[in-house]
């Protein structure tokens, strides 16, 4: 056994582990903590402060495909799960049968749906389970499909985020989603200057990204260093990736995967060209095509 320096102390037994299961480790979802999210989460943690105000504040986080979203989304579940402010998620991901936004809120609290039972009785059993259980906010993942995707749901989705963060609920709503989410919130005078807008941009060649790469390469099961934040391979990836964060994933994933079936046991230069996307698909991941960043404009 090498002493694999390159690779966190806890995790330097996993280089010796057969190919198979070190295959499996490198396809793996990981939490790499990252500078550049650091003024996201103080945000929501300031946006979770907020008691003794007429209504509860709300948050967009938007970007499009493959700009991390579903990881920051996952962080915050963990972040929150506990505690005496927790965070209840919801996301068009679990409703394969295009119920309404409010189905899915009161099926996510195990709030049955009958006919008999109206809404003030729905609204007393939600309060009692916020406070008994001690949460706080509700994360809604992809809010374009979960709640505006016809005239109609827009009109009945923004009346009913605009019950939920009102008393006597509370409810502090921190929503992921696109331009179009955006697009929506801001046609409603009183929902937009209650929200705040949080663009995700892409990533580009700074010491943020510099610092995501090598502390990636302290988690992958290879028994020799790649050196992925040197200069020729952290812009080679940067340009492939075309700074989508799911794309610089899937790329050092698909790579790490190939060095171990080849042996050469680091990642290369020559792995990552004008065919990465085949490299990729070979390894079932499959690239985000390159689409213009988003405008980096915060404020409400």
């Amino acid at each position: 056994m090498s002493d694999y320096d390159h690779i966190l102390p806890e995790k330097r037994f996993q280089a010796d582990l057969g190919d198979r299961d070190r295959l499996k480790i490198c396809k793996k979802d990981i939490w790499i903590p990252t500078k550049r999210l650091d003024p996201l989460f103080e945000t929501i943690e300031y946006v979770l402060m907020s008691e003794d105000q007429i209504q509860a504040p709300g948050m967009l986080i938007y970007g499009a495909g493959g700009y991390g979203k579903s990881a920051i989304i996952q962080r915050l579940e963990q972040m929150y799960a506990v505690g005496d402010q927790r965070i209840k998620a919801i996301g068009v991901g679990e409703d394969l049968d295009n119920s309404k936004l409010r189905d899915l809120i009161c099926d996510a609290f195990g709030i049955k749906l009958s006919n008999r039972r109206n809404s003030r009785e729905r609204t007393a059993r939600l309060l009692h389970i916020l406070q008994t259980e001690h949460f706080c906010a509700l994360l809604i993942d992809e809010l374009h499909d979960t709640g505006f995707k016809t005239f109609s749901q827009q009109t009945n989705s923004l009346s009913l985020m605009k019950h939920l963060a009102g008393r006597p609920l509370f409810l502090c709503l921190i929503c992921f989603g696109d331009e179009r989410a955006k697009e929506v919130l801001e046609k409603d005078d009183q929902i937009s200057r209650r929200y705040i807008y949080w663009p995700l941009e892409l990533w580009k060649d700074d010491t943020d990204y510099c610092d995501f790469l090598a502390t990636y390469e302290t988690h992958l099961p290879l028994r020799f260093s790649s050196e992925l934040a040197g200069k020729v391979l952290r812009k080679r990836i940067l340009k492939y990736s075309h700074g989508n964060m799911d794309n610089i994933v899937k790329i050092l994933k698909a790579c790490s995967m190939d060095a171990i079936i080849s042996g050469r046991e680091r990642i290369e230069i020559e792995q990552i060209t004008d065919d990465i996307s085949f490299l990729c698909l070979k390894y079932g991941l499959s690239l985000v095509p390159s689409k213009s960043p988003i405008p980096a404009k915060r404020g409400k």
